[in-house]
């Protein structure tokens, strides 16, 4: 690569992320805390270092970009501010874009998933996850994967056989989404790049979040998100009870779409940004104040997109043309802590009519609910504890552990579950030497990673019992009345019924 080119991509990087890359001073925490490190050619720190040095060619030809699973340990552990989250996948687009990627066999797959997400989005606007399944399994003929869990969750109605043929839901204004992906697609064929806030060196600030005020009378906005349709139904079904049995009103945003996930924001910026600031416009013009998003990695995109819409006039000026709507950015898009503590202080307490007194549990945040800090604030990033406070409010008692954080994988679930078991292991390993009892989660990709996941890395590992997990949203329902048959509990991978029955 010649130098004028490397100058060139270097400003490219720069402005798509914000860094001044030249104040790496090469601490390596980002990658001392990368939960795929181990599986990287070049590690966080090295993307970096190759960057300073010009040599950006070889940062997109690593396959470390395909490992990364976007959870942002390395951003919020940065001790210079540097987003290198967004950098992993700034280089990720340019590769895809000048057909510089690693001939890597987790490339092909983790690359395979992402087009197969984003095929069955651009079809429908949600994402049917048979209709992804199948196109993955066609793309990388691994057809025997996942083959037991898969034929468990169609008799559990979790997954719809018949999606094959229907496509699943339908967003009505089908032609906006795809103008969506039409417009980012030209905007990355011609090389466009969103310039990005300038990050300075030094540390970032947790400022306190913009207080939540819920009532009864208020109606709520509800994202269920793709999934909370299919693999984590059992997560709506106790989300809607608990919101019943705190007298609060959810109604779904009209026509919602997917916001991309995590294979959006890992090929193309601008279409994830579009995708999410869809769902804000509709929100808006529906005249939500707040909206309900159970899943975290919805709910983190929501945030960050709303973010970009508040400082991006490009953004808004193309949203509009789109949908014909204003993005006023009124609605904020919450998650089931925030709902709760967003109402009055003791409001909680009055409704527990069955304590959970004795059941110990392990308040598992994952990676993406408080991250990135300066957006997803109001809790330590580090060691959160509105979860805890939770749990303490219906009688169970939270352990202290060491791993409430670390990201599970995420979405490398289907392309990666070697790697899968290995994170999950270790996760499951700390809390059973801390003893919880069980695991509480506010995320489906958290929840299937520990539950569905666990046989296979019990069987693997060979020191782990069979530990349920259970979502946040049920152990409150239950609390507050709900009986435990209406909660769908006999859809989870580990016997989650016993326990709680106690």
């Amino acid at each position: 690569m010649t130098d004028d080119q490397s100058k060139k991509d270097l400003l490219e990087l720069e402005r798509a992320t914000g860094n001044d890359f030249a104040c790496c001073y090469q601490c390596g925490k980002c990658t001392a805390g990368c939960p795929a490190g181990g599986a990287m050619d070049n590690p966080p720190s090295v993307i970096m270092r190759l960057i300073q040095t010009g040599r950006i060619d070889e940062a997109m030809r690593s396959q470390s970009l395909w490992a990364c699973m976007g959870c942002q340990t390395c951003t919020a552990r940065c001790p210079q501010g540097m987003d290198i989250a967004a950098t992993m996948d700034a280089l990720r687009e340019m590769a895809i874009v000048r057909g510089l990627v690693s001939p890597d066999k987790m490339r092909k797959r983790v690359e395979a998933f992402h087009i197969s997400l984003l095929n069955a989005v651009r079809k429908t606007g949600r994402l049917a996850e048979l209709a992804l399944v199948t196109n993955y399994k066609l793309r990388t003929g691994t057809f025997l994967q996942d083959m037991d869990n898969g034929a468990l969750m169609m008799l559990q109605g979790k997954i719809n056989p018949f999606s094959l043929i229907t496509g699943g839901e339908r967003v009505e204004h089908i032609d906006q989404i795809v103008k969506i992906f039409e417009t980012a697609e030209k905007a990355q064929s011609q090389g466009r790049v969103d310039k990005a806030q300038r990050r300075r060196p030094g540390k970032t600030e947790i400022a306190p979040s913009e207080s939540v005020k819920i009532d009864t009378s208020m109606t709520i906005g509800y994202y269920p998100g793709c999934s909370l349709g299919g693999t984590a139904k059992d997560y709506d079904i106790s989300t809607r009870k608990l919101c019943e049995k705190l007298g609060l009103t959810l109604r779904e945003i009209d026509d919602w779409n997917c916001c991309g996930a995590s294979s959006a924001h890992a090929t193309n910026h601008k279409l994830s940004m579009l995708l999410t600031a869809r769902n804000q416009v509709l929100a808006d013009a529906q005249g939500f104040d707040y909206v309900l998003t159970p899943c975290a990695s919805c709910l983190n995109r929501q945030v960050i997109g709303r973010n970009e819409l508040l400082r991006s006039v490009e953004l808004r000026n193309e949203i509009k043309e789109i949908t014909g709507l204003e993005a006023k950015c009124r609605a904020r898009f919450i998650n089931p802590m925030e709902l709760i503590f967003g109402l009055e202080p003791e409001f909680l307490a009055e409704k527990v009519v069955h304590s959970l007194k004795g059941l110990k549990v392990a308040c598992y945040y994952g990676c993406l609910l408080s991250r990135p800090m300066n957006l997803m604030a109001g809790d330590d990033p580090e060691n959160p504890t509105r979860m805890d406070q939770l749990m303490r409010a219906i009688g169970a008692e939270p352990v202290d552990w060491a791993f409430k954080v670390e990201c599970c994988g995420a979405g490398l679930t289907m392309a990666e579950p070697g790697m899968i078991e290995e994170l999950t292991h270790k996760i499951a390993k700390n809390v059973a030497e801390n003893g919880a009892q069980a695991f509480v989660v506010a995320c489906p990709l958290c929840h299937s990673n520990l539950d569905m996941r666990q046989r296979k890395m019990r069987k693997r590992f060979g020191d782990i019992t069979p530990m349920p997990v259970y979502y946040l949203s049920e152990l409150l329902a239950i609390a507050c009345g709900a009986d435990v048959q209406e909660l769908a509990l006999g859809k989870h991978f580990v016997s989650a019924m016993s326990l709680v029955r106690k």
